[in-house]
């Protein structure tokens, strides 16, 4: 709700601004206006200027000697004078038409219109009325009345007409305001809902309801690509599994024949080796479709975690012994060092699968190195991680798995890492971190964060 308050705030400030600003361009508009008028009418005289400048004479009125008649007439078409009966006793540039006596009636209209379209100005002076013409089309003329009651109400109800014109229009603003912020929020909502994989159905009518639509349209087709993916993965659950399901038969019957003739005493010793081979490498099979099967069901949440409080460090050292009784161990020296902060170390987790990350991680050391090597366990605790570390002096992890490693992207040639990813996808499950890494100069490491039970709850 902060967006919107914040959303409506700017708007109205924004729609004050506007209007403050069109009200002071108004006014500004009015004083250029009249500036400008002001400029306009001082290229001529005023008709109070040119009724002075009119002098009786001996000879009859005359312009002052200062100026010619053409001089005091710029900006004007004529300019004539009546005396008390109406008749015209001067003029300048008088029409022919107009050039005639006048009743007080004509007299009265023109002096607050035009004459023959003319717009006219008249002054009263000692010599009579002198009437001046600007050209036709030059000047709009209008009679306005007004009581000065009225006058004396207008001026006083100015400031509060702006007031309660400012107040209307803020009202609207935010009447407006609230019925956008009302159609963004369902549409927020909708978004948020989006976000966390729902889907939604949004009205698609007001402030806001081209982009209800959009997003409508949006939600469905997440909705069906959701499906689809939704339909993939479970075929491709349900192969694995039935794959995996139909090998293990024909490849336990496989390793119990290759069993057998390894130990078959009447068989030549190469035979007997061959079947060992092949024992070894059913083996290897076994484990691979296991890893898959594992990490099949991990990426998708099949794979439910059985939690349990267990002490870390009799629960590390059940792992190693259970190592050292395999017989990859024959093939390599295992070094265990475990701290006392792990014996009283509580971790929250599923130990079967925590105990199939650890074989993978110490089986993977042996397989891929063809030596003997050495080992070293390492196990340390703070108080609220576990720190593990399983290093070895063998050859090391090939660039091309260290880069698969690390979130490259896989090539065409990726190399085989199922054993690995399992060990990845186990450790991130339980809400740790791992690291896989070479020493200098040869060697693996592997770096494994688990958290520790936080509460006695967990514990």
């Amino acid at each position: 709700m902060k967006t919107f308050a914040a959303l409506i705030r700017r708007y109205v400030l924004a729609t004050a601004a506007i209007v403050l600003l069109v009200g002071g361009l108004l006014v500004g508009q009015i004083f250029y206006v009249g500036f400008k008028s002001n400029a306009v009418d001082a290229t001529g005289y005023r008709v109070g200027a040119l009724a002075d400048a009119l002098k009786q004479t001996e000879t009859g009125l005359q312009w002052g000697r200062e100026h010619t008649p053409a001089e005091w007439m710029q900006g004007y078409a004529w300019a004539m004078v009546l005396d008390d009966n109406g008749n015209v006793i001067w003029q300048q540039d008088l029409p022919q038409k107009l050039n005639h006596r006048y009743t007080a009636s004509e007299v009265a209209v023109f002096s607050h219109w035009y004459l023959a379209d003319y717009p006219v100005q008249c002054w009263a002076a000692d010599y009579g009325l002198f009437v001046v013409a600007e050209p036709v089309g030059t000047c709009w003329k209008y009679n306005i009345d007004m009581k000065q009651k009225m006058i004396m109400m207008l001026a006083k109800s100015i400031q509060p007409t702006m007031v309660e014109l400012l107040l209307v229009v803020l009202g609207c603003c935010l009447f407006f305001s609230w019925r956008g912020s009302k159609s963004l929020q369902t549409v927020t909502a909708g978004l948020d809902t989006l976000a966390q994989g729902g889907t939604v159905s949004l009205p698609a009518a007001g402030f806001a309801g081209e982009l209800a639509q959009k997003l409508n349209e949006t939600s469905e087709q997440l909705r069906r690509r959701n499906e689809i993916i939704a339909r993939r993965d479970t075929a491709r659950t349900e192969w694995i599994a039935g794959v995996s399901h139909d090998i293990r038969t024909p490849l336990a019957l496989i390793l119990g024949w290759a069993e057998q003739l390894q130990r078959d005493a009447t068989l030549p010793a190469a035979a007997r080796q061959k079947a060992g081979g092949i024992c070894t490498q059913c083996e290897k099979i076994r484990s691979l479709i296991e890893d898959l099967n594992l990490t099949s069901k991990l990426q998708y949440g099949a794979q439910p975690l059985r939690r349990r409080s267990t002490q870390a460090g009799p629960f590390l050292r059940r792992v190693v012994a259970a190592f050292c009784e395999n017989p990859l161990a024959a093939r390599c020296t295992l070094d265990c060092s475990i701290t006392p902060a792990v014996e009283t170390a509580i971790l929250h987790a599923d130990a079967a699968l925590l105990t199939r990350a650890l074989e993978n991680v110490l089986q993977n050391a042996v397989r891929h190195n063809a030596g003997p090597i050495t080992l070293a366990f390492h196990a340390d605790a703070d108080e609220t991680t576990l720190h593990l570390t399983i290093q070895d002096d063998g050859t090391g992890y090939p660039q091309s798995v260290l880069a698969v490693l690390n979130g490259e992207p896989e090539g065409e040639n990726a190399p085989h890492i199922l054993g690995l990813h399992v060990v990845e996808q186990i450790i991130n499950t339980h809400g740790g971190s791992v690291q896989f890494v070479n020493r200098d100069p040869h060697g693996a490491k592997v770096m494994m964060q688990l958290p520790l039970a936080k509460d006695e709850n967990e514990k």
